[in-house]
């Protein structure tokens, strides 16, 4: 293969994917304080509150038959998920949620 003169050959990656194109970033090994502070477990940041997020995933087909439905009887979602996530443990016979 002939390159032109004042022409470059680019190099093949090395990587692969996105981190190929962003530079390695060396991480010096902490000492003393540094390596306690990094050893120190963080104090938890979440599910502390009394409510306490939860993600549910569904196809688009069944999100929409179930928002049609919420929007049909004039609830939200979430009233209809608590509501048949009670009804589970009260089938039961256990207390249901509130």
């Amino acid at each position: 293969m002939t390159v032109a003169k004042g022409a470059t050959l680019l190099s093949k990656p090395t990587g692969t994917g996105l981190a190929a194109f962003t530079p390695r970033k060396v991480m010096d090994q902490p000492v003393g304080e540094e390596l306690e502070r990094a050893m120190t477990p963080t104090p938890r940041t979440r599910g502390k509150d009394d409510t306490v997020a939860l993600t549910v995933r569904l196809p688009r087909a069944e999100w929409e038959r179930l928002h049609q439905r919420a929007v049909t009887e004039g609830t939200r979602i979430q009233q209809r998920a608590v509501r048949g996530l009670s009804r589970l443990f009260t089938d039961k016979g256990l207390p249901g949620l509130e």
